[in-house]
């Protein structure tokens, strides 16, 4: 039998989920700048590679981890996880990508936003698209997921000329 405190703390996970998932994506674009603009890069000008490219590696490491966590042994487990949040962790990279193309369009279309402002709000919209019943769940999350996972790995493995000066973020 379902209580109302069994539907309060589904829909309390839902929103923690979400919005952890929001402030990841914001944090990671203002951390890690240069690797957010490569990320977005690769997103506009290629993104049918990056879904293709990241769904190649969730169909091989995400399936790798998700059968070595289900295995009872405690390194298998332990590995399982760390293959599964190292994939997401390149994911966050590609989906703050994601947030930064999605702000610069933004503010195309209202131009007195300030960065923040903007990249806020084009989380919030990314985060929400997901939560669509049926199209978000088995449409948009992992299109966003697969993408975000192939333009983050496109944006770790560029390099980047070493510098001495601290890092400017350009949106």
């Amino acid at each position: 039998m379902v209580t109302i405190g069994d539907s309060f703390a589904v829909v309390a996970i839902l929103g923690g989920i979400c919005l952890s998932a929001w402030a990841l994506m914001i944090s990671v674009a203002l951390v890690f700048p240069s690797k957010a603009v490569n990320a977005r890069k690769r997103i506009a000008a290629k993104p049918w590679a990056s879904f293709f490219t990241g769904m190649a590696l969730w169909l091989t490491l995400g399936i790798l981890g998700f059968g070595m966590v289900a295995n009872p042994l405690p390194l298998a487990k332990l590995m399982g996880w760390t293959v599964v949040m190292s994939l997401l962790s390149v994911a966050s990279v590609g989906a703050s990508g994601l947030v930064l193309l999605a702000s610069e369009r933004l503010r195309a279309l209202a131009p007195e936003m300030t960065s923040y402002s903007s990249i806020a709000k084009s989380a919030a919209v990314i985060v929400t698209a997901g939560l669509v019943p049926l199209l978000g769940w088995f449409l948009v999350v992992p299109f966003l997921v697969f993408a975000s996972t192939g333009a983050g790995l496109s944006a770790l493995m560029q390099r980047s000329e070493a510098t001495n000066e601290a890092p400017r973020f350009i949106p």
